[in-house]
């Protein structure tokens, strides 16, 4: 594009030029650093300049940029967030949804999806907005969101005809969405697809456009800062549309986001490209995770806090909230795994082998959750016995061993 003047063009040529560049970093929402650049690309070398020689009359027609200053801000106070799901999703900006296969990402983005269309008022225990939905599912076919979408219904007590205002698309086949290819240049260009998508999007107007997923739609280098960012930013651009939606953008985490807990996919700038993201994680007790819990909690978010973990679990009907027993049945079930850590406590000592009160060798309840007698309690539940035990006055901590070689360890209070 910035090879379009030659060496001989009109001055009217170049100010096209110019408004071509400033028309194409407001198509592909490119930050305002990138065109800066490329200005500065297009207008090295105006014609008939030579160097050092004063700038022609035609270049002061190149039109300033537009500033701002807070003394244009009206006198009243801005404006709140507004948010699809209230402090997880806002809209008029890009969400990623971080999970690993299987986690459920899909399926709580369907929920989501299916609440917004209906008017359902809540997902997860968040309030949503109501409204139209798009969800573009390039990995999952239709029978599969079909079977879903069904179950769903059967749990929540919904008919297909209370969610028509979720709009599908779905390729033609599995290589058939690619939305974006990079150009010689890095930036991710869009498809003609992808113009299509953004023509339905617009006359639609919905609250919500779920992307299902990054790895099917996004055919750039997942490390490349400049493809992750201008393939966000064409998101963003929908996401901007008049009916301001929320976009979603499910993804896989990368080995390392795995192994630290941040669910990150690729190089950071999936992270700091957009301003809310959510990983939906499986719990660290395999206990837990073998039983179908999942845990989503905020990774980033520009508007409020993060963290603020909703433990969910695996049902026929698909994720839902976990539901916390009744006082009486947690009372009876803390009562059980109590009077198993005294009497495994009680076992150890007899036997002459301790268990120690801090993480290492012969932590107590690693220790217990290993033993035969057990019961089915974890790790994770006699560490919390433990600690009730000890406010409950109930087990004490004892030295034993020479001066030089002291060693910690638990016994019943006497």
């Amino acid at each position: 594009m910035l090879r379009l003047a030659e060496p001989n063009a009109s001055p009217q040529q170049w100010q096209q030029l110019v408004d071509d560049v400033h028309a194409m970093g407001e198509r592909h929402g490119l930050p305002v650093a990138v065109v800066q650049n490329l200005m500065a690309a297009a207008t090295e070398a105006p014609p008939d300049r030579q160097a050092g020689e004063a700038p022609a009359a035609w270049e002061d027609e190149v039109p300033q940029a537009v500033l701002v200053t807070p003394a244009h801000w009206p006198h009243e106070p801005p404006p709140p967030v507004d948010w699809l799901a209230d402090h997880r999703i806002p809209r008029g900006d890009v969400t990623t949804l971080h999970g690993d296969g299987g986690a459920g990402k899909t399926d709580i983005a369907t929920q989501l999806a299916e609440g917004c269309a209906r008017g359902g008022g809540y997902w997860l225990g968040h309030e949503i907005s109501h409204g139209p939905v798009v969800i573009i599912s390039a990995e999952e076919p239709e029978r599969e969101l079909r079977r879903r979408m069904w179950l769903h219904g059967q749990r929540d007590g919904f008919t297909t005809a209370d969610i028509a205002d979720v709009h599908l698309w779905f390729p033609d086949d599995v290589a058939g969405a690619v939305f974006a290819t990079p150009s010689r240049s890095g930036l991710m260009v869009p498809t003609p697809l992808f113009r299509s998508i953004e023509a339905a999007v617009a006359r639609i107007a919905p609250v919500l456009v779920v992307v299902d997923n990054v790895a099917a739609t996004f055919t750039g280098n997942q490390n490349d800062r400049v493809m992750v960012r201008s393939y966000v930013n064409l998101w963003r651009t929908i996401a901007r549309q008049p009916s301001r939606p929320a976009v979603l953008l499910l993804d896989h985490p990368s080995l390392s986001g795995l192994t630290n807990g941040s669910g990150r996919g690729g190089n950071m700038d999936w992270r700091n490209a957009v301003r809310s993201a959510l990983y939906l994680r499986v719990p660290e007790d395999k206990a837990e995770a073998d039983s179908g819990v999942r845990v989503l909690e905020t990774q980033k978010s520009n508007y409020g806090p993060t963290g603020e973990p909703v433990r969910l679990q695996w049902g026929d009907g698909g994720l839902a909230l976990e539901k916390a027993p009744n006082s009486l049945v947690r009372l009876a079930e803390d009562a059980k795994v109590d009077e198993v850590f005294l009497r495994l406590l009680d076992k150890r000592n007899a036997q002459g082998r301790p268990v120690r009160p801090s993480r290492g060798p012969g932590y107590a309840p690693s220790e217990f959750a290993e033993d035969p007698e057990a019961a089915g309690s974890t790790a994770k539940a006699f560490a919390i016995s433990m600690d009730r035990l000890y406010n409950a006055g109930k087990i004490i901590t004892k030295e034993s061993g020479p001066a030089s070689r002291r060693f910690k360890h638990i016994e019943r209070a006497p």
